[in-house]
This record gives C-alpha cells, sequence and structure tokens, in this order.
C-alpha cells in the first residue's frame, strides 16, 4: 500500500513517462513544479481559507493527470465539448485537457494567487482553450458547459439542462446518475459519478 507522498511521487512519474513526450506541456508541468517550491499551494490554500473563517482549511488537493484521462475516456470527454471544473485550484488539469483534449476549458477559482499563476502561465505559453475566472462557485458563469467537473459538494447554481456533470465520492442531490467508475487520488480510491438533471 503506497502512502500519499510515495502516491504523489509515482503519480509524477506516469506524468513524465506518460505525457512529457508533449514538450509545451512539459515545460507548463516543470513551470507549476519550480514555482511550488516558492510558494506551496497547500498553505497558499489553508491561509485563504483561514482567513474566510472556513470550518474546513485543509480542503485543498490536486487531481492526478491519470485520473484526468480516466475520467475523460469514461465520461466520452472530446474536443467539441466545453469543460469546467468548480475549484480548479493552480489550473493544472486544466492545462492537462487544454492540450490533450483540445475542447475548451474553464477553471473557476476564488483563491487570487492561483487564478494569478494560472492566468500567467496560459498567456507565457499562448494556450488559448482556456481561461480561468476568478469568482466564487455560485457566481460563475457556466451556461456554456457541456461538462462540470468537481470534488466536493456543488454549489447552488443553474446546471445546463445538457451539461454532464462529475461528481466525486459521492452523486448530487436531485441528479440522475448515469454511470459509476473508480478514479484514484494520492489520498485512495473513491467513486466518480457521471450523472445530468
Amino acid at each position: 500500500m503506497l502512502t500519499s507522498r510515495k502516491r504523489i511521487f509515482w503519480d509524477q512519474l506516469q506524468t513524465v513517462r506518460l505525457y512529457y513526450q508533449k514538450p509545451k506541456f512539459a515545460l507548463i508541468d516543470l513551470t507549476f513544479f519550480f514555482i511550488g517550491l516558492f510558494i506551496n499551494p497547500y498553505r497558499t490554500c489553508r491561509k485563504f481559507l483561514q482567513k474566510k473563517g472556513a470550518a474546513n482549511i485543509y480542503a485543498y488537493g490536486e487531481t492526478p493527470f491519470t485520473t484526468y484521462q480516466k475520467m475523460v475516456d469514461e465520461c466520452g470527454i472530446g474536443p467539441d465539448d466545453v469543460w469546467v471544473e468548480m475549484g480548479s485550484g493552480r489550473g493544472k488539469g486544466c492545462f492537462w485537457l487544454s492540450q490533450f483534449i483540445k475542447c475548451k476549458v474553464v477553471g473557476i477559482e476564488w483563491i487570487p494567487q492561483f487564478v494569478f499563476f494560472s492566468n500567467m502561465l496560459r498567456k507565457i505559453f499562448r494556450v488559448k482553450n482556456l481561461s480561468f475566472q476568478r469568482v466564487d462557485m455560485q457566481k460563475a458563469d457556466i451556461a456554456k458547459a457541456t461538462v462540470i467537473y468537481l470534488y466536493g459538494n456543488f454549489p447552488q447554481v443553474d446546471i445546463p439542462l445538457t451539461a454532464k456533470v462529475i461528481s466525486i465520492s459521492a452523486p448530487l442531490e436531485g441528479f440522475t446518475v448515469l454511470k459509476t467508475f473508480w478514479v484514484r487520488y494520492p489520498w485512495g480510491r473513491t467513486a466518480a459519478f457521471l450523472q445530468k438533471r
């Protein structure tokens, strides 16, 4: 059984093996790694949530690229989709989707530093099919979304009737589950739910 740190190391090895054949993506991912040496995303999130008075200040985590690949494969996501990630964090997964799936990607995040660095990297690497919004999830404009991904509880927002929703660990109330499949995170394995209203 792998510990979280060993799993993160294993995920990084898989990233290099599977995805670094695309030089632009390799540079983007290495830039995230370099920034992370000086600005710890877990500490950044914890401090932000403390200031907001959140009950759970340790809510941050990053989805491995291999888990994104599993979601794409299981849910039939392709270049014609508009993927909206609710709580995109630093945006690493958004960059992966824009580079490998070629769909339009929108990251929704309310932590200013994360959105700043994501947008800076998007401009530096000239990624055109990607955008980040610094906004509370409840105020996000998701009208054009065909796929919405979130880890956690869903905010009270209007979901487009045609949009697929992927949630982790539990299905959403008021949605019909179309498919359930297993995904992996650094802390372990859990169920993912593909659903629609």
